[in-house]
């Protein structure tokens, strides 16, 4: 493939990118969607969760497979074959019926989604091959990726506002199907690497464990973290896990060498690198909800939560080149240090304040998202031998789909139950509320949990007007609990990985030095006579 690819790069480049667009896209703008589909499938905050978890579970378990697999059968088959599926899977969610049928498309397009991201940098290594092309084009490729993080909420929230939650699933069916073609026709044949035979085994236990990991945590609130089935859940996730660590120690070829472990500075990258997708990255659905929750459109909501997705494409662009005068770990560990501020300043939301309360927050915490995408491209290059580069790269972004997973789905549950037992006080103090029928009482409490805001007063029916006031002050107040809560998490969590990061930096910092010493004194000494 060098030499045809090298030929005409222009279109592999332009194939990757949009690509990339759409994955990169189809995860933001679905944050816009959530409170219409809520409303339409009258879905709890699980199921909500679950359309954005469904997405990226298949995407973090099967990610490195079909990495193997494009190797061994040829990228441009693989990006096709992904292209078809995403695209199929994005016709088929715009019919989807209920909140079970949305879920599940979600998680076929993630298995397509993952097709795709496995190809675009080995696409974009074997058509540019010279160092300094690559690098500009590996360039257009991160602006193209910052640039889909900018604009998702605000064409997300766009497209709702006038078109209804589908339309940003069905805007992806013209655009695949032109990929498809455009690749059939102008994307060259790849030379096939070594005959690595694709561990689907190791995929299945990955993605089961993830599951059943992600279901015991969203189905905590429900049923008590002592339940049977909760229990039961988690051990099944702890089994399947620990089944596919083992496995990667018996198979010639992993899909995670763990020997890269060993390396603390792997360790530190992949800490930050889940802690900044569980915090931010995931906190940023449910503020989203929340903003809609106090009414405010999908498109007025993406354009309040422009200023994260500004500020990460600033950063991304100039952090390149400070990061020649600061030392990898300490950018690593200082960027995530500003995550658990950003995440810190984005909490103790008032009953007066408005939307502009969050602007710190977002400046602060876009920055370091922003910084940390560039960052962690490097780190997963500085932190392995060349020959595992593709392992340790692809490692890193199995990573961050697992942490923007357990974030989505440890958030909710707090904020869930935090809201729960605010409109549940709520209610209780308010007197007028007391003349509301058990059932429509539940209802209310559980729409207020799965981040309705006071909107949900809206559907109270007409003999009961004289209650919607004090409805929406439960409301409003309850949602700033769980708001609060989980932001609070968050900072926790950041924090937490801040410290974890910091240390393990510092011990190969440590053995480095000893390493460099050690070399020192082997060398013999010239004695002069």
């Amino acid at each position: 493939m060098s030499v045809s690819a090298a030929r005409r790069p222009g279109p592999v480049l332009f194939m990757v990118c949009v690509a990339i667009f759409m994955l990169m896209l189809d995860a933001m703008v679905v944050s816009a969607a959530l409170a219409e589909i809520r409303a339409e499938f009258h879905a709890s905050i699980d199921g909500l969760q679950w359309v954005v978890d469904a997405y990226s579970i298949p995407l973090a378990g099967v990610l490195l497979t079909f990495a193997t697999l494009g190797d061994r059968y040829g990228r441009k088959r693989l990006y096709v074959a992904g292209m078809v599926v995403f695209t199929a899977s994005s016709l088929a969610i715009t019919m989807a019926g209920g909140i079970v049928a949305l879920d599940v498309l979600r998680m076929v397009q993630g298995i397509g989604a993952a097709m795709l991201f496995a190809t675009t940098l080995p696409l974009l290594a074997v058509a540019f091959p010279e160092a300094k092309p690559r690098a500009k084009a590996i360039g257009v490729y991160g602006a193209v990726m910052a640039s889909a993080t900018v604009l998702g909420p605000v064409v997300g929230g766009g497209l709702v506002t006038q078109f209804g939650w589908r339309s940003i699933f069905f805007i992806n069916v013209p655009i695949g199907l032109a990929m498809i073609v455009l690749a059939v026709v102008r994307m060259p044949e790849g030379d096939r690497g070594p005959e690595h035979r694709a561990d689907w085994l190791g995929s299945v236990l990955l993605t089961g464990g993830l599951v059943a990991g992600v279901f015991a945590v969203t189905r905590s609130h429900a049923l008590g973290w002592t339940s049977a089935a909760v229990l039961s859940l988690t051990a099944i996730g702890l089994i399947l896990l620990v089944g596919f660590l083992f496995r990667q120690t018996r198979i010639a070829h992993p899909l995670f060498d763990l020997s890269m472990v060993r390396n603390p500075g792997f360790t530190g990258t992949a800490v930050v690198s889940v802690a900044h997708m569980a915090t931010l990255m995931a906190s940023a659905t449910y503020l989203a909800l929340f903003l809609m929750g106090q009414g405010y459109t999908p498109l007025e909501m993406g354009l309040r939560l422009l200023p994260i997705s500004a500020c990460a494409m600033v950063a991304a662009a100039v952090t390149p080149a400070l990061a020649r005068r600061v030392p990898l770990p300490a950018g690593m560990t200082g960027a995530m240090a500003l995550v658990s501020v950003g995440m810190y300043l984005l909490g103790h939301y008032g009953d007066d304040d408005d939307w502009t309360h969050f602007l710190p927050g977002m400046i602060v915490g876009g920055l370091a998202i922003g910084a940390l995408t560039s960052l962690s491209q490097a780190a997963s290059l500085n932190f392995a031998p060349p020959e595992r580069a593709g392992m340790s790269s692809a490692t890193f972004a199995t990573l961050r789909q697992v942490g923007l997973a357990m974030g989505i789905a440890s958030l909710g549950a707090v904020f869930t139950r935090a809201a729960t037992r605010g409109v549940e006080s709520g209610l209780a103090a308010a007197p007028e509320a007391a003349s509301l029928p058990e059932d429509l009482r539940q209802q209310f409490v559980d729409q207020v949990g799965s981040g309705s805001g006071h909107q949900v007063a809206a559907a109270v029916p007409p003999q009961f007007s004289e209650v919607v006031p004090a409805l929406k002050r439960a409301a409003d107040s309850a949602s700033i609990d769980g708001l609060n809560a989980l932001v609070d998490l968050g900072a926790l969590i950041g924090a937490a990985s801040v410290l974890l990061a910091a240390a393990a930096f510092m011990i190969g910092h440590h053995r480095a030095g000893r390493a460099r010493q050690s070399r020192r004194e082997s060398q013999p000494q010239t004695v002069s006579v």
